[in-house]
């Protein structure tokens, strides 16, 4: 394997590209757009002739794909079509591939719709390597090449590329269930705030203390099967002295 080193520019490039990968749920980025990066800026690396790359969903199967041209795109879907692929073999966790040759009868054997259709794209060789964090394995990229031609340096920056992008998807679910439970929690608060309103009205209408006037206002629901949130709304944005709870007249 020949190594071909990367000029200063780009490297720069390349480096550029590590971070907008790790950075991309900070700036907002969906999956399509950071899985398309992915995909183009490997499809540039010394030795690569194009890839594509795939999220892997829960049944284990390829189910948001991206690639640096048609005829990746076509190999990608072909692996989903079939089950059958290096994608697919990465995503159960049987590790990186490299330089996998196409022509060799073990490759035909173990992908025969996969190897024949990437020889009839012009490709003799496929890399594969795992899109992982944390050992999660979140999908796969493929980097399709000439057997033999894929030099180290190559190899290294496309694990680099991947390892980032994994990175990025990692924290962009972080990022996602901060956000659900943020909001969990504000749902919660704003539905603690109607109820305590509603329980000072109640408080002030029937002239007992905030013990009270919760049971009240608890056993009223259950007895209407409402939901307590739902009365204590209602109470608020109604607080005329008016039943479900009408005032207390005092003896005079």
């Amino acid at each position: 394997m020949s190594i071909e080193p990367l000029d200063t520019t780009r490297s720069q490039e390349l480096a550029a590209n590590l971070l907008a990968l790790v950075d991309a749920p900070a700036r907002g980025e969906s999956e399509e757009h950071l899985l398309r990066r992915l995909a183009r800026v490997t499809a540039l690396l010394p030795g690569v002739e194009a890839a594509a790359c795939s999220l892997i969903g829960p049944e284990g199967t390829p189910w948001r794909m991206a690639a640096s041209d048609e005829r990746t795109r076509r190999l990608e879907c072909l692996q989903a079509e079939s089950q059958m692929g290096p994608c697919l073999d990465i995503a159960r966790g049987k590790g990186p591939l490299a330089d996998v040759p196409m022509s060799h009868p073990h490759s035909r054997t173990r992908w025969p719709r996969f190897t024949s259709r990437a020889l009839s794209e012009g490709f003799t060789a496929v890399t594969a390597l795992p899109l992982a964090h944390q050992d999660r394995a979140l999908g796969a990229l493929d980097l399709y090449h000439q057997h033999g031609r894929l030099g180290l340096s190559g190899l290294r920056w496309a694990r680099l590329l991947a390892d980032a992008t994994a990175l990025g998807l990692a924290h962009r679910d972080v990022l996602r269930d901060a956000l659900v439970r943020g909001d969990q929690l504000q749902n919660a608060l704003n539905s603690r705030v109607v109820i305590e309103q509603a329980k000072g009205i109640l408080a002030e209408r029937l002239d007992c203390d905030l013990q009270e006037a919760f049971d009240h206002l608890r056993g009223h629901a259950r007895a209407k099967r409402m939901k307590l949130l739902d009365l204590a709304a209602l109470i608020v944005a109604d607080p005329s002295d008016t039943s479900p709870f009408p005032r207390r007249h005092q003896a005079p």
